[in-house]
This record gives structure tokens, C-alpha cells and sequence, in this order.
């Protein structure tokens, strides 16, 4: 993108700093007029493997972009900053970022970086142009299944699921709302749409960037299903099958073994990130939460216990654990002070490990693993452990979402009465 010609005498008669002012303020305003002359409305789409390409419409106004741009979609929404024809922006709390550049009029492209453990980055191409309207099948949203159980497959293990899932009619972007909450935390919140007999979902929210590609097979006799893959970024696919089922559950309990070496009793002393000593209070019940600032299922079990923290916290001490994946230690306790302003979380955060290794949980030495991301620990009044929970299905869950408060709530009224 060239910006228009002003006058060297302009140029050499003014300071640098006022030249590169200049030159900003032109490339920032030809940028919004080329940016917004003909639609707010635009697609993001992230090529994840291969042929697969994760799509989603996004908006952009205001000198922001809303991703995504679904009606009743949980939605991020950034400021970008613009240098002469190139973009830069970072989606939500994580460590991530977009690098762009105009390739023609209202379209960019460039890359999405999202940064890893041991400094490890993943680049995905990415391009941003003018939405054209998918021509969806609305009667198979309508009546697609609300809920489904389904069978997640890797080359380790395999697992169950429980998918739940939405119909949002729109004039422009109708579509699918959900999630698919396995034992680990849900896969984010899914939005898509059924074209023909295919099934397409997606989730971006700068950890996540997630698409699943699944055919749908009717029955008139018996349940419906579907087959297919998920792709999570450019790492990791996954085979899912499902059927319909409105009585599909899953249970995140894990019994307590498959967490410590034996039954203790807590009497560790931790300092939290601001290296304050964090004293366990006596007679008092406790819930540790393990968590990671890159995990956005975290982030969910997080921000429901800050919602909380008022109502609870005269009757139950709580306090997280964070396992980073900086190898730097003084790097993850900024990064987790930020966090903490982000969530507004009002209990102590102690960094159990910025490597993220097994061996770096000498702060904790009874703990033989951490199963999953998040896990909840509740100890009861004499400071034992009681009960632990693996994964949190978030908001994009649904009914999912209120069960897991209400099996939360039966845990903490269980510990504070004993």
C-alpha cells in the first residue's frame, strides 16, 4: 500500500519525529478508508493442515476486530495497531500474535503466532478479506440434535465427550453455538454451520484454533451420528464419532490416588507471586486450582470462582497453582501477574513451575501428576484431601456449564460442613 506523495519541502523543513507523525497519521487514515469503504463485515480464516482451512466471520470497526462476529457467540475484541499498510493485534489474555500486511484492497494476510512452552512458537498463515455469505442448510441447523455423546480418538487414548449445540437464526450468519466438553475442559465455544451433509465447526480465541469437519448420517429408525476429524491448529488431529443423546453426562471427578503419592494432611508454606507468605487458615476448608495461564479452560474455572469469591470466601480458602511453560521463572510471574489483573482474581496465585515438568513440582512433593488442565483439589477443615475434579466445562457448554457449578457448589457445602 504507497501513500500519497507530500512535498519534499515539507519533509526537510520538519523534525524526524515529526515526519514519521506524519506518515503514521496518513497510512492510519488511508488504512480505515480502504479498511471500511464497503463492509464491516469480514472472514478470518486460518490454514490450519493441508486442505483444512478454519473460517470465521469477524467485524472490524472502531479500530477494532470482534472475532467472531456470530450473533450470541462468546466474543474477543481487540484493538489492532497499524504501521503505514501492516497490522498487528493479540487475541484475549494469551501469549499470541497477528502479523499482517495489505495484499490488495480490503484484503491482508500474514501470520498467526501463538507462543508455546520452551519459548516454542506455531505459525499459521493467515488472511483477512470481505465476508461472502455461506449458503448453509438452516432447516438441518433447526434440527440438528442438542446433544450428543460422543468418542474422541488419538493415537494414545481414547475418550469420552459430551457435545451440546444450538440453532441461532440470522438474516446474514446463522449458525450452530456450542461446545464439546471432554474429561480434560471443553474445546472452547464452537460455531458453524451444515452444508449439505457436512458439519462445520470452529473456535479461535488465541489459544484455541480449533475446526472440526464431521459428515452427518440421518436415521429414521435410530439415532443420528456423526464422523469426522478435529484439527487443533496445525499440531494435533483427533477422530470423533457421535450419536444423538439427551442423556449423555460426564462425570470430572478422579480419585485422589491418581493424584498424590498417599493421604497427607496440607502444611506446606507457599509465597504467591508477589512474594507474600500465604497462611492457611485453621479450621478452615481449602480448594487449590491448578491451572496454567495458557489454558483457556482454566481461565473459565477461574473467572467462575472470582464471581464467587465475595459470597464464599468467609467459609472456604482458595488458592491457585500455576504450572507455566516460560523456563523463566521471573517471565512467568509478569505473565501471571497480567493475568490476574485481566480475571481480577482476588485470591493468591503461587507459580508451582514455570518449565512445566514433573520434576519442578518440588514445591509440591506429595503430587505424583498433574492429570489435566485445570484440576481442583478441595481439602476439608483439618486441611486433608477430600475430592478432586479434572477439565471445567465453561460457558459455551450450556446446561453443561450450570451442572458444573451446582457439583461444584455440593462439594464446597460438603467440605464447609463437615
Amino acid at each position: 500500500m504507497k501513500i500519497s506523495k507530500i512535498s519534499n519541502h515539507f519533509f526537510h523543513r520538519t523534525s524526524p519525529s515529526i515526519r514519521e507523525g506524519v506518515l503514521f497519521l496518513i497510512g492510519w487514515a488511508f488504512f480505515n478508508a480502504v479498511l471500511f469503504s464497503q463492509t464491516n463485515l469480514y472472514q478470518l480464516s486460518l490454514q490450519l493442515k493441508d486442505s483444512v482451512v478454519l473460517n470465521l466471520p469477524v467485524k472490524i470497526e472502531n479500530q477494532k476486530i470482534i472475532i467472531p462476529a456470530y450473533p450470541n457467540a462468546i466474543k474477543y475484541v481487540e484493538p489492532f495497531e497499524v504501521k503505514k499498510d501492516s497490522v498487528k493485534f493479540s487475541v484475549s489474555i494469551y501469549e499470541n500474535v497477528f502479523l499482517l500486511k495489505a495484499t490488495s484492497k480490503n484484503s491482508y494476510s500474514g501470520e498467526w503466532i501463538k507462543y508455546s512452552s520452551a519459548g516454542k512458537q506455531y505459525h499459521i498463515p493467515v488472511k483477512i478479506f470481505p465476508h461472502t455469505k455461506c449458503i448453509a442448510d438452516t432447516f438441518k441447523m433447526r434440527t440438528f440434535p442438542k446433544k450428543w455423546k460422543i468418542q474422541i480418538e488419538n493415537d494414545k487414548t481414547t475418550y469420552n465427550a459430551v457435545g451440546t449445540f444450538r440453532y441461532y437464526p440470522d438474516s446474514d450468519l446463522s449458525h450452530l453455538s456450542g461446545s464439546i466438553a471432554t474429561p480434560y475442559g471443553d474445546l472452547g465455544n464452537l460455531n458453524g454451520y451444515i452444508r449439505n451433509d457436512s458439519l462445520y465447526l470452529s473456535v479461535f480465541n488465541g489459544s484455541f484454533a480449533t475446526q472440526i469437519i464431521a459428515k452427518i448420517f440421518k436415521s429414521v429408525n435410530s439415532q443420528d451420528s456423526i464422523s469426522g476429524f478435529i484439527y487443533y491448529g496445525n499440531w494435533g488431529v483427533e477422530k470423533c464419532t457421535g450419536i444423538a443423546d439427551n442423556k449423555a453426562y460426564l462425570n470430572n471427578e478422579i480419585p485422589l490416588q491418581d493424584i498424590f503419592s498417599s493421604q497427607f494432611v496440607f502444611k506446606h508454606k507457599w509465597k504467591d507471586i508477589y512474594d507474600r507468605e500465604i497462611q492457611l487458615e485453621t479450621n478452615k476448608p481449602f480448594v487449590l486450582l491448578i491451572m496454567g495461564t495458557w489454558c483457556p479452560n482454566c481461565a473459565d474455572e477461574n473467572k467462575l470462582f472470582s464471581n464467587w469469591y465475595d459470597s464464599i470466601a468467609n467459609k472456604v480458602q482458595i488458592i491457585a497453582l500455576s504450572v507455566e511453560r516460560t523456563n523463566d521463572k521471573q517471565k512467568a510471574i509478569e505473565i501471571l501477574k497480567k493475568y490476574q489483573k485481566k480475571i481480577n482474581i482476588p485470591y493468591p496465585i503461587v507459580l508451582l513451575s514455570e518449565s512445566g515438568t514433573q520434576k519442578s513440582y518440588a514445591l509440591f512433593p506429595e503430587m505424583i501428576k498433574i492429570p489435566a488442565f485445570p484440576t481442583a483439589i478441595y481439602f476439608d477443615k483439618q486441611h486433608r484431601p477430600y475430592k478432586a475434579t479434572i477439565g471445567f466445562n465453561g460457558p459455551s457448554t450450556h446446561e453443561l456449564y450450570l451442572q458444573s457449578q451446582e457439583h461444584i457448589r455440593q462439594i464446597l457445602n460438603e467440605i464447609t460442613q463437615q
